[in-house]
């Protein structure tokens, strides 16, 4: 018997299409890599999209005490409300006031299982079949695949903002053309992300505002996927990023990146009160409710670590480290293989390109040197011809990054197996 064959239609194309999502996850994957012939434990890996340093100790702290005291734990045992518990959203909410000034209720925030879970479930509570979504090109590989598999008949329109000669991430010198783009096309949506993955720029403030102004005038919603927002390298930030949601304004929010907290999942929506209204009622049916153990240690670990100041330390701390290991990462990219890059101002990725087909060359310079990067195709049109390196994951070992640049530069300048490369 085919099993595929009692699959919905829907999910046999959804299986059979191209997931770089998912080929990204396979890209980790020790058997992956041992089917490469390489040893994983060998492998140095510029794949991962995620951070690794130490979370903060009032978070572990705040695990520890619920652990130790038996009613507290049984308690998190509980049902939270479908949208979070009012304690741990009222304390969000003193997270964003105190961070960036945020002006913003706990009506206005849904609580989820990470911030693509809410993303997922948005989706479906703003979309129709009929429905067109705008993303930038390059953007963040899930979202196409989120559009595709949960809201079938969406149309994804993508606007590239990279100037593919030059290899610039040029958005503010496009800004002109990409609202008369949204006039022209009239999106339901226009996601953005900023910091940006896989290029971590930001969004300039004249850029964003103008998005906002022309999305109003056909009745849509700008979005910005915030995964990033504590790790911008310096302490100025657009004024966007103390923006409250409003009539249409979202934004969506995570700790899994700054907090090294991807495996406990939880993210959170800030939108008008009556899409919150509605994630209530999508949520009670796709998530129940979001996990209260979570809720309950980093409503702990905010509220602590405001009081007694370890916030504003531990996020001066990563903030330096991540800049740091961005800005010798793309020295030492510069120094061994003088490929271009586009210079991150935040988050954990430089965007290289490498001239030559990206799968092919992901997959080859694995097998030779047992160094892994990320397709850059999987982000969009503009990735074709070049990958994703994530120094996240690698982000306190400055002298494994180098060993993995100059193995790669070594197989390329010996063997040279891309001939339209420009080498050293």
């Amino acid at each position: 018997m085919n099993n595929s064959n009692r699959l919905s239609k829907r999910i046999n194309l959804f299986k059979n299409e191209p997931s770089p999502i998912k080929a990204i996850m396979n890209y980790g994957d020790p058997q992956y890599i041992q089917k490469s012939g390489i040893n994983p434990d060998e492998l140095i890996s510029f794949a991962g999209g995620w951070s690794n340093h130490a979370a903060p100790e009032n978070l572990r702290r705040a695990y520890e005490n619920i652990l130790a005291d038996p009613e507290r734990f049984h308690f998190s045992g509980n049902y939270s409300t479908s949208i979070g518990d009012r304690e741990f959203r009222n304390a969000l909410c003193k997270f964003e006031n105190y961070l960036y000034g945020m002006d913003i209720n706990e009506k206005q925030i849904a609580v989820g299982l990470g911030s693509t879970q809410l993303t997922n479930d948005l989706f479906s509570v703003l979309l129709d079949p009929d429905d067109k979504v705008v993303l930038l090109d390059p953007s963040y590989s899930n979202y196409p695949e989120q559009l595709s598999h949960g809201n079938h008949g969406v149309s994804i329109l993508r606007f590239s903002v990279i100037d593919e000669d030059k290899w610039e991430y040029i958005a503010d010198q496009k800004t002109e053309e990409f609202c008369k783009y949204i006039l022209k096309n009239k999106p339901k949506i226009v996601l953005l992300i900023s910091p940006d993955n896989p290029t971590s720029k930001i969004l300039s403030q004249e850029f964003v505002q103008a998005v906002l102004d022309s999305v109003k005038k056909i009745d849509g919603y700008p979005i910005i996927d915030f995964a990033y927002k504590e790790l911008v390298y310096e302490k100025t930030v657009p004024d966007y990023f103390s923006w409250a949601p409003n009539e249409n304004f979202i934004s969506l929010r995570t700790n899994s990146k700054w907090c090294r907290s991807l495996g406990r999942r939880i993210g959170w929506l800030e939108a008008p009160e009556f899409i919150i209204e509605a994630m209530e009622s999508v949520q009670s049916y796709t998530i129940l409710s979001p996990d209260k153990l979570h809720q309950m240690a980093f409503g702990k670990f905010i509220t602590t670590s405001i009081e007694d100041g370890s916030l504003d330390v531990y996020l001066e701390k990563i903030r330096k480290l991540y800049k740091n290991t961005a800005e010798k990462t793309a020295k030492i990219i510069q120094k061994h293989l003088d490929f271009p890059i586009i210079q991150p101002e935040g988050g954990l990725y430089i965007f290289m390109k490498i001239n030559t087909d990206s799968v092919e060359f992901v997959e080859t310079v694995l097998t030779k040197t047992g160094v892994l990067f990320i397709p850059g195709q999987g982000f969009g049109t503009t990735g074709k011809n070049a990958v994703r390196v994530s120094f996240g994951p690698l982000v306190e070992e400055i002298d494994k990054i180098e060993e993995g640049i100059i193995k790669t530069a070594k197989y390329l300048n010996e063997a040279k197996p891309f001939l339209k490369i420009n080498q050293k």
